[in-house]
């Protein structure tokens, strides 16, 4: 049974019997008219005999100039289908001889060779480069040994085959081995090509031609540039380009593997679809063409095994194109419809299972498809798998009902294949003959040619007309093909002339035989004279058959041919191969960039992480090279290293540099001229680059730009906007820049983030990161001198330096600061030179500075006396040593610091060239006379070219200071503290002219910090400051200079406690932190000022200009009925806050004052939202009816009802429609806000929702809940469209982003859980609270989330990483709402008592407690000469404080163990300290433990010595009190008592124990309120002499100092004195203290050493001072009260010297001495004052009792602020 071609796709041919056979002969003669030719007749079979002779042409020319004149066939007639007699060509040969002449052997395809270039000579033809490049691809693979693998069901067995390389070629690659840079020019030009080509506007077909051939050698980024180029152009354009066409076939052709893409593929197929279905009914030749390509990428995505084609969109579309070429009468398009139909089959798609298991029982049919030119063939195999492969399909269409028979008809067989298409049978049947063509293809294109011919002699499918078809076609490429030999083209010829001739089964279809002859015909037409004569003797012999006539053109040529000319190529050849220079570039910078030390420097995520939360900076800042962000900033303080990181940064950047990739570029800011614009370029210039290459560089290369010193250069600007770096057709960067961070304002990230390039230029927090170099620690400083010791020879070994740097008080801390480290190991030697005690020795910043300067100078000194000199130097060197070298030196140093300040702004870097600056200021100091020569060469100076700067910039500000302050001048008094009194005796004046009343230092903060260690170290200069400020009061042009005076005074630690500062002039002025008790300030200049955490208490104010203080703080809000939710409207001008009985507030955040509160409701407001376009709020409360208010008249205009329990949130949408509420119902509610009708009713979660939002654009809804899940929502239907869940707990808080792309959510568990608003998948998660979230809200650019909750804190965090960025305490209670600011400026928060707090973001300041402590101070005491004061705050040391002056002396105790409490001996030579079970005695004078005292269970909570210092007494946290006698030899103490109650433990803290100050009783807390005393003298001492119960639970005791009174503070609000000698023991009670839980608590109770007063200090933050009387009388006495402090007071302790002098602790960890004032003149007291002489640690606004009666210019807010911290206003001042 004959099997149809037309019929292949059919299950259901009919057989060769039925009565289709007819039809088919009728189609066939329907072919044979569109030919030309007469209807067929049976072809007789012909057995060839040895006789059988073809006969050459006499005369060929003829035969070629009637096929030259018409090269397509033109009308050209040619034998009809009966010319079996006229079958001779050329001479008489026997058939077997020919058959064995044709493609002999077989031998790999030649490739196209041309001249080899020599390195770096120009390349004239782009097919020379193509040559070069497949040299270079072809050794980069040689090194692969022979691969073999198995292919296909029944295993086609494949060797991977290289072609040979002739000597020429291999000479060539080894001579450019030796320059790697010749084969990355090699490369670099294909891509340039390809670039230009992608931006060239006129394609032509010679630039088409040109740059396809190229699509063999290309690299992966390029080639799918280059793909995506021709695919963007072929589907836009409007008219088939067939160049463009053939190209991007092509190029899929050529493709590897790895650089193809399904999608590609499925987009050219789609396009070409498209194409097919406007072509086919129109232009043939176009039609021809997209049939072809249709075909060839069907090919490529067999081969490639794409299975992305989709089945509805792509399958069927393109099988209904192709079922339409069914009716054509054009045997071309139906034999290309066919093939690509066939194609099509092993393509895979989502079929079905029955088509899945056809498609997989194909046996061996995928592995020929896959076969490539790659491979060599083992051609039995082949044949044995074809014959297999045919009886698997003969089974399958078994199955069907059909059996494959070898078709006789091109038509038949071709429209049996479509036919199926248009019946719906599916997508067909494979067929054999197709993988048969294509294993044909694959052993031509392997150089296979005797295989090939093998193959189509015994092919079982060779009997299908289609394998003709393609067969014929094939021969005729290979003929056509310059590429081939000119005999392996001439027996392509002979081959298919053969066939034509001699084979009985071929062209018995007459359509194959036409196709043969227009083959032929076309083969007349080349330029290759053999196969032209060839091809012309045999249509000269076939000339008698004038009956068929060739009127169609088919396309021969499968792949266009090698360019003629290389346009392209011609144009880059004009830009300069970079690399070359790059490569230069690198070596130098890599020489340059050399350490001699490195340690990785640890980092943190920003100013406001926490110090324990740190990582290596180098592996941030690799993971940002790797993202898509574009800026990561790096903050440290001067001389943390950054540069040095920047240098290391480079340096590894350039060792892993690989050509082409992003090139690292060092850029020193201060050296570039106007860095705010093109600073890549300016630097590239610096480099010798040309503008040519930067251009290129500008267009095509990537850089990562490494800024330094942003400070140095005093920028101002955005660098990254300014450069306009990363917009388009501008610099495509990555920038790293460093900058200090005591250069930084507020807002500093502005200076640096990237920005939208649009009108509004809003920040792009996504592409920026920051991190902040943190000190050294121990370990690094250990590696560092490891380094350092091995670079030259030296005495000392690392652990000399180590111990060294460990014994002398602070230097360790001090070092921690890497270029202070470098000082210090250069000077350590010499600092320590004839010092026995190295505790004595004390080094600041200042004097490390000045000991380096001097050694530098010294060493350079000794280094000229050295050397030979010329005679003039000799004699001005010898000046320089009578004069002083090291004088001379500074001195030249100090002058080019105030010149470098004076003449360039302080910019570090100076250029000289002799010629050019030889008259300007530059000469003095870089001329060419002997002594400037001389100095500069000594001092500590740079130099790099031209380029001069002094070694690091800390050390240009240190010159810089010596300008306004001399120390050589004057005498050193060592580490003296800064006077606290206003002394101005008689000093010699500072000079008028100098920096400090010419420059404003301020802004220069490291020159601030130098001059403010001067003030310790020299007392002249601390008055000298003084006298300037003094002299503002009447001089207004010192007003500068004061400014610039008092900063450093008070940077200084000098306190104007009690001073008079009226009228100074000190505009801009930094006293942050400083210390103004009772200091009066009327009439003073204090416009700028910065009084962030200043002590102003009682401080006078009165009539000072004050415009722009800044105080760092906002004022809170407070109502009297509580407030129970807030929020700003969209603009920010207003903050409604709803109360607690039913009011809503409203106030104007531009002066937070209250505009009139909208009517009162009978519910509370427990939830408010703001409309966004109308003038609207919403609200609702305790009875869950929602409110709709109109802001302006106040009035409520709308009442929604309908959740049945509390309602949770309330929302209004964005266009202010609709209203959107939750409710512990499980619903939410959307509601219509203009009528009040409720639209729908949200179900789905399963607890109750605890928030609802509208997403930006109103488009969607989030809810969450406490079923643990967050739901959006369409508002429009009312639908759910995605839910998202987590296992962290239950949900409180949800708010969207400001772009609507992410949700964040806050959990019971403390964490944030960020979402995919459009999806609801999960993202990052935050937790920064160990507490509930109550509330979450994102910043309005996005870059930030705050949060709060249950631990009372704002958090402030990255909102794309997650890291903590600040912390806000503060509050005293749950936080249940925070929200920002539209502007997000400022953030509002409020607790659960009702209180709302607001805090600057810019300024991260709080409106309470801004500044947290690490430990509260416990215990404080006096020496017993008062000189010193000791604190112990729960660390490992106890800290000695000076009393006079408040400095921090050397610590008294540094122990390994942490200690909690102490008590000094009488005589102040021994400490006891706790340590876990154990006291330590330990001796002051040698600071080593002398004892320890053993025999405890528990910790001591407290310890007392008696006045002989003979015993001591303790009581721990067990409930027990020991007593041990120190005179005797057991260390196991007395246990004197033991408490039964467990009551004892409420209260074990200070006071539980104390020995009288006179004989020998202590006493002991027995009960909660019970105390008794005993009396170790006594034979039972265990027993009480005396007890005494109190009305309160007692939580502190103290005896009087004569031993008659006993004072105990009570844990509730009063302290009760026990009169132990009177008559009746009385009990007085004296009050004062806050009554309240906790509040009133009493934590230290003093009597003073005269024994008049008594202070005591608890939870309330407040002092009592009570004036007592002698004895025990009715009268109240008097009360003073100290406020100020914002935390408890924990422990006060009296100078036993000096008179009424007091010192308090705190838990925020500060230490404030006191002095009672204003007594009258019979000594008598009647109203105390009590002043602050100093305080350490203070560190927070105070303005209890400040007042500014008639002070201009005071913003309402800071009013407000100081009124609320307890300043009195102005009624207050005047009543």
């Amino acid at each position: 049974m004959s099997d149809h071609p037309l019929n292949q796709l059919s299950l259901h041919s009919p057989g060769s019997g039925s009565a289709n056979s007819s039809v088919r002969i009728k189609k066939r003669d329907k072919v044979r008219e569109f030919w030309g030719i007469s209807k067929s007749q049976p072809k007789e079979v012909n057995i060839i005999t040895p006789n059988t002779s073809l006969h050459h042409s006499t005369n060929p020319p003829s035969v070629a100039s009637q096929v030259s004149s018409n090269p397509l066939g033109g009308n050209q007639s040619v034998p009809s289908s009966t010319m079996q007699q006229d079958r001779a060509l050329l001479s008489p040969l026997n058939h077997a001889e020919i058959l064995a002449g044709i493609f002999p052997e077989s031998r790999p395809k030649p490739s196209i060779k041309t001249e080899l270039p020599r390195p770096l000579q120009r390349i004239e033809k782009t097919e020379q480069l193509v040559y070069c490049n497949t040299l270079l691809l072809q050794d980069s693979l040689s090194s692969q040994s022979t691969v073999a693998c198995q292919e296909g069901a029944k295993g086609v067995a494949v060797v991977l085959q290289e072609r040979s390389l002739d000597k020429t070629e291999l000479d060539w690659l080894e001579e450019v081995k030796k320059d790697p840079m010749e084969a990355d020019r090699l490369r670099w030009l294909t891509t340039r090509m390809v670039e230009q080509f992608v931006a060239d506007a006129n394609k032509d077909s010679t630039k088409i031609v040109e740059i396809v051939s190229l699509g063999p050698v290309l690299q992966r980024e390029p080639y799918r540039k280059l793909l995506s180029t021709f695919i963007k152009e072929c589907d836009d354009a409007r008219i088939l380009d067939v160049d463009m066409l053939q190209g991007l076939v092509q190029l899929v052709q050529d493709a590897s593997t790895r650089f193809l893409v399904s999608d590609d593929l499925v987009k050219i197929l789609s396009i070409l679809r498209v194409r097919l279905e406007g072509t086919h009914q129109q232009s043939a030749q176009h039609s021809y063409h997209v049939t072809l390509a249709v075909s060839r990428v069907l090919d490529v995505m067999a081969e490639h095994n794409v299975q992305d084609l989709d089945r509805v969109l792509e399958h069927e579309p393109l099988s209904a194109v192709l079922s339409g070429l069914k009716g054509s009468s054009d045997s071309y398009l139906m034999y290309q419809a066919c093939y690509a139909f066939q194609a099509l089959q092993y393509v895979s798609d989502n079929e079905s299972a029955l088509q899945a298991l056809l498609r997989h029982s194909t046996g061996v049919v995928d592995g020929v498809v896959k076969l490539t030119a790659a491979f060599k063939f083992d051609v039995a195999s082949v044949l044995e798998g074809l014959g297999n492969l045919q009886e698997s399909l003969g089974s399958m269409a078994a199955i069907a009902g059909t059996v494959y028979e070898g078709a006789l008809s091109l038509t038949e067989s071709g429209q049996g294949v479509l036919e199926s298409l248009k019946e719906g049978r599916g997508t067909g049947q494979k067929r054999p003959w197709y993988p048969t063509v294509k294993a044909a293809y694959a052993i031509a294109q392997a150089g296979q040619l005797k295989d090939l011919k093998r193959l189509i002699f015994e092919a079982p499918c060779r009997r299908d007309p289609l394998f003709q078809w393609v067969i014929c076609q094939l021969l005729g490429e290979i003929a056509i093909d310059p590429v081939w030999t000119g005999a392996t083209r001439q027996h392509g010829v002979l081959l298919l002339a053969h066939l034509y001739k001699d084979d009985q089964d071929w062209g018995r279809d007459e359509s194959v035989r036409v196709w043969m002859l227009t083959i032929f015909t076309q083969l007349v037409a080349t330029n290759d004279q053999a196969v032209n004569a060839t091809a012309s003797a045999l249509l000269q012999d076939l000339k008698k058959d004038q009956s068929v006539s060739l009127q169609h053109y088919y396309p021969l040529r499968s792949r266009l041919s090698m360019p003629d000319s290389s346009p392209l190529l011609a144009k880059i050849q004009d830009i300069p191969y970079l690399e070359y220079d790059l490569h230069k570039l690198r070596l130098q910078r890599l020489e340059e960039s050399k350490l001699r030390i490195y340690i990785p420097p640890m980092a943190k995520a920003s100013l406001q992480a926490r110090d324990d939360d740190l990582f290596l900076l180098m592996d941030k800042v690799q993971e940002f090279l790797a993202s898509d962000k574009q800026v990561r900033l790096i903050l440290g303080d001067s001389g943390s290293g950054k540069s040095t990181f920047n240098t290391h940064l480079e340096s590894e950047l350039l060792s892993t540099y690989i050509r082409g990739g992003p090139i690292p570029l060092f850029v020193n800011l201060p050296t570039i001229d106007r860095p705010d614009q093109d600073v890549i370029a300016k630097q590239l210039t610096t480099y010798n680059v040309s503008d040519d290459q930067i251009f290129e560089l500008k267009q095509h290369r990537q850089f990562v730009l490494i800024c330094d010193g942003y400070d140095e250069s005093h920028q101002l600007v955005n660098l990254h906007k300014t450069n306009m770096l990363n917009q388009p057709g501008q610099w495509n960067t990555k920038m790293v820049i460093t900058c200090r961070s005591q250069y930084l304002g507020q807002d500093y990230r502005s200076r640096f983030m990237p920005q939208n390039d649009d009108h509004y230029a809003r920040p792009r927090p996504d592409l920026f990161q920051e991190a902040v170099i943190v000190p050294f620690s121990a370990e690094q400083i250990k590696s560092y001198i490891d380094q350092y010791v091995p670079l030259d020879p030296r005495t000392w070994a690392t652990e000399d330096y180590m111990d060294m740097l460990t014994a002398i008080p602070n230097l360790m801390d001090l070092v921690k600061n890497p270029f202070l480290l470098t000082l210090a190991l250069e000077t350590l030697p010499d600092v320590i030179k004839g010092k026995q005690d190295l505790s004595t020795i004390k080094i600041t910043r200042v004097k490390l500075y000045d000991t380096f300067v001097d050694h530098w100078i010294s060493v350079n000194k000794h280094r000229l006396e050295g050397m030979t000199l010329s005679a003039e130097d000799r004699k001005i060197l010898d000046q320089l040593l009578d004069t002083g070298f090291v004088l001379m030196g500074i001195d030249y140093s100090t002058r080019l610091a105030l010149a470098i300040f004076e003449k360039q702004g302080g910019n570090p870097v100076v250029q000289y060239v002799h010629l050019r600056d030889k008259s300007t200021w530059r000469s003095e100091f870089f001329g060419q006379d002997s002594e400037t020569r001389l100095l500069r060469d000594s001092v500590p100076l740079s130099r790099s070219g031209r380029l001069f700067r002094f070694i690091h910039r800390s050390v240009q500000e240190y010159f810089y200071s010596r300008t306004v302050f001399d120390p050589t001048s004057h005498d050193d008094y060592g580490d003296r503290a800064p006077h606290s009194d206003y002394d101005v005796t008689v000093v010699q004046p500072l000079d008028t002219n100098g920096p400090l009343f010419k420059h404003n230092l301020l802004i220069e903060q490291p020159v601030i910090q130098f001059l403010s260690e001067r003030v310790k170290q020299y007392p002249d200069f601390e008055k000298q400051l003084l006298v300037v400020v003094e002299q503002s009061k009447t001089d207004a042009s010192a007003a500068t200079a004061a400014a610039n005076a008092i900063t450093i005074l008070v940077q200084a630690g000098v306190r104007f406690n009690s001073v008079d500062l009226r009228g100074i002039r000190i505009p801009r002025a930094d006293l942050s932190d400083g210390q103004f008790d009772f200091a009066q300030f009327q009439g003073a200049d204090l416009r700028g000022v910065n009084l962030a955490r200043s002590w102003l208490r009682q401080a006078i104010f009165d009539d000072a200009l004050m415009d722009g203080v800044q105080f760092g703080e906002l004022p809170f809000l407070k109502e009297e009925q509580g407030i129970d939710s807030c929020a700003y409207s969209p603009n920010g001008e207003i903050m409604a806050v709803g109360l607690r009985n039913g009011d809503m507030g409203i106030y104007d955040t531009a002066t937070w004052k209250k505009i009139p509160c909208f009517k009162r409701r009978r519910q509370g407001v427990w939830k408010i939202a703001f409309s966004l376009i109308n003038h609207h709020i919403v609200s609702v409360g305790s009875f869950n009816t929602l409110l709709v208010w109109d802001i302006a008249s106040g009035e409520t205009v709308k009442e929604m009802q309908g959740h049945g329990v509390q309602v949770t949130s309330v929302a209004f949408s964005p266009c202010g429609k609709q209203v959107a509420s939750s409710s512990e119902d499980k619903t939410i509610r959307l509601w219509n806000s203009q009528t009040g009708e409720e639209m729908f009713v949200l179900k789905g979660h399963t607890r109750k929702v605890t928030a609802v939002r509208y997403a930006p654009s109103g488009r969607r809804i989030a809810s969450c809940s406490w079923d643990g899940s967050v739901r959006f929502w369409n508002p429009e239907t009312g639908k759910s469209e995605f839910v998202g869940e987590t296992s962290y707990g239950l949900i409180s808080c949800l708010e969207y982003s400001p772009d609507g792309q992410r949700a964040a959510s806050g959990h019971s568990t403390g964490r944030i859980q960020l979402w995919d608003a459009n999806s609801g998948d999960l993202g990052i998660t935050i937790r920064n609270s160990p507490r509930s979230i109550n509330c979450v809200a994102f910043s309005p650019d996005g870059q930030w989330i705050i949060s709060s909750g249950e631990d009372r804190v704002i958090h402030l965090c990255d909102s794309s990483t997650g890291l903590l960025m600040s912390s806000f305490p503060g509050h005293a209670y749950y936080v249940l709402s925070c929200a920002f600011s539209p502007n997000g400026l400022q953030i509002a928060s409020r607790d659960n008592s009702g209180v709302v707090r607001l805090w600057d973001m810019n300024s991260r300041t709080m409106t309470l407690d801004p500044k947290e402590r690490s430990s509260g101070v416990l215990t404080v005491v006096y020496s017993p000469n008062g000189r010193t004061i000791l604190s112990c705050s729960g660390g490992p040391s106890i800290q000695r404080w000076s009393t006079p002056i408040g400095t921090s002396e050397p610590n008294a105790i540094n122990s390994s163990e942490i200690i909690k409490t102490f008590a000094l001996s009488p005589n102040g030579l021994q400490i006891a300290t706790n340590v876990q079970e154990n006291i330590q005695l330990w001796d002051c004078q040698t600071d080593s433990i002398e004892r320890t005292l053993i025999g405890l269970s528990r910790e001591v909570s407290i310890m007392a010595y008696s006045p002989c210092g003979r015993w001591i007494v303790s009581a721990s946290w067990d409930k027990t009190v020991y007593l041990w006698d120190l005179h005797g030899p057991n260390d196991e103490g007395l246990l004197v008592y033991e408490s039964p109650s467990d009551r004892f433990t409420y209260t074990a803290m200070k006071g539980f124990v104390t020995f009288s100050p006179v004989g020998h009783q202590f006493v002991v807390k027995t009960h909660y309120d019970q105390v008794g005393l005993f009396d170790p003298r006594y034979t039972n001492p265990c027993n009480p002499v005396k007890t005494v119960s109190l009305p309160s639970p007692i939580s502190s005791l103290v005896y009087s100092p004569d031993g008659q009174r006993l004072a105990f503070g009570s844990t509730g609000s009063s302290v009760y004195v026990w009169y132990l000698q009177s008559e009746e023991e009385a009990i007085v009670e004296l009050k004062g203290h806050t009554p309240g839980e906790y509040i009133g608590e009493m934590h230290s109770v003093a009597f003073s050493p005269c024994n008049k007063w008594l202070i005591a200090g608890g939870a309330d933050a407040t002092i009592r001072l009570w004036r007592l009387q002698g004895k025990v009388n009715n009268s109240k006495p008097s009360v003073t009260f100290i406020y100020g402090c914002s935390v408890s007071i924990s422990s006060l302790a009296w100078n036993p010297v000096v008179p009424n002098e007091f010192v308090s602790g705190s838990e925020d960890g500060s230490v404030r001495v006191w002095r009672i004032s204003n007594q009258d003149k019979d000594g008598q007291v009647e109203s105390a004052a009590v002043r602050m002489l100093w305080g350490n640690n203070v560190g927070r606004l105070c303005t209890i009792g400040l007042t500014f009666k008639g002070a201009v210019g005071l913003s309402p807010i800071s009013e407000k602020l100081l009124v609320q911290r307890g300043a009195i206003d102005d009624s207050k001042s005047s009543e």
